[in-house]
């Protein structure tokens, strides 16, 4: 045999005798791997990072579902009311009191629904607008970071 087989075998032994000696003071290999995935999971790459993002994305697509919903069941109500309300004034040409009932109609609807149709609509919109924004900046950002 050469020198280089006994070489291996040695390092091989060694390395064999150490992982013996760390699984007896963890209590098995079992403890060291799942460690060593631990901290590897600990620690994202690019790709992790992204694939993470999408998995999230995923998984609110049902809430996404369930908020465009809400947003035209609100909506609509605000829209119906206000057709109503306007119905009622173009009424009025006929039947004079049907031009205050309107104009009642109409402010209540704003009063009561008017906030939270302006929320649901800023939220809804300002998530898209704010991200174009950032990414705008960051744009801006990286193109200055380039030109130095």
């Amino acid at each position: 045999m050469g020198w280089d087989v006994e070489m291996e075998r040695f390092t091989s032994l060694r390395n064999k005798t150490i992982m013996n000696i760390f699984a007896k003071l963890l209590g098995s290999e079992k403890v060291i791997e799942s460690a060593s995935k631990g901290i590897d999971k600990a620690f994202f790459t690019k790709e992790e990072r992204s694939e993470s993002w999408l998995q999230t994305l995923a998984a609110y697509e049902p809430f996404k579902l369930a908020q465009r919903l809400l947003a035209l069941m609100f909506g609509g109500v605000f829209l119906g009311v206000f057709i109503v309300g306007t119905g009622l004034i173009m009424a009025s040409i006929w039947v004079e009191p049907a031009k205050g009932l309107g104009q009642e109609i109409i402010k209540l609807n704003i009063d009561t629904l008017g906030f939270s149709i302006s929320l649901m609509i800023g939220f809804y919109f300002a998530g898209g607008a704010t991200e174009g924004i950032i990414g705008k900046l960051r744009q801006r950002r990286e193109n200055k970071k380039l030109k130095k």
